[in-house]
């Protein structure tokens, strides 16, 4: 049975998750700037009181907000990293329909978003350690999709492809090409860094010489 401080406590806890998901949302729209507890209260639909009895200060508020966004998506990636794919699944084909697939589920403005909410929790020291882990969460989760693809060592082309994937979410800011262009384009890429890390330095070395140098 459940009891009245049960109840409370559960309230409580939707209450604070509602105030720290209007948080984001204002984040998202406007920035720090438009994360006032005011603000934060109207859009949460509750009384323009509530934020200050669960935060001390509008700055808790949205420290809060970015760490729970944070957990939320370092879970999404533990989550990922612990599917069992079988390797015959995953191969360098299916590399451009799978992020042509995530481009159309997730448009410039939802990357937005993520790309805002991580650089702000890199300006706070308070969440830097934790913005740092989320990055290496992804970077792990690109180690491991290599690792299917073939590659035996994936210590210098994962960091690689994250540098990849990050520098097309921001140049997906600037509509320069299509979705599918941009699809193509990190695909392109990433064919030919696995490609180079399967032939070994040796083998990269000679071709680049023998190509620069005929």
């Amino acid at each position: 049975m459940t009891t009245r401080a049960q109840l409370t406590q559960e309230r409580s806890r939707l209450r604070r998750e509602e105030l720290l998901t209007a948080a984001i949302s204002l984040f998202a729209e406007g920035g720090a700037r438009a994360v006032t507890h005011r603000a934060v209260a109207r859009r949460a639909g509750l009384p323009p009181a509530t934020t200050t009895y669960y935060f001390a200060s509008i700055d808790e508020l949205l420290r809060d907000a970015l760490r729970e966004h944070i957990t939320r998506w370092r879970s999404t990636l533990a989550a990922l990293a612990g599917l069992e794919t079988p390797p015959e699944t995953v191969d360098l084909d299916s590399v451009a329909p799978t992020f042509e697939a995530v481009f159309a589920a997730r448009g410039p403005e939802a990357v937005a978003v993520e790309l805002s909410i991580y650089l702000a929790s890199t300006h706070d020291p308070a969440l830097r350690e934790e913005a740092g882990e989320a990055l290496r969460d992804l970077e792990g989760l690109i180690a491991l999709w290599l690792s299917i693809l073939g590659l035996t060592d994936t210590s210098r082309a994962a960091p690689t492809v994250l540098t990849l994937i990050v520098g097309t979410a921001m140049r997906r800011q600037a509509r320069l090409y299509t979705e599918a262009e941009e699809a193509a384009q990190l695909d392109w890429a990433i064919r030919g860094l696995v490609a180079a890390e399967l032939a070994g330095p040796e083998e990269v070395a000679q071709i680049v010489s023998e190509k620069l140098n005929p």
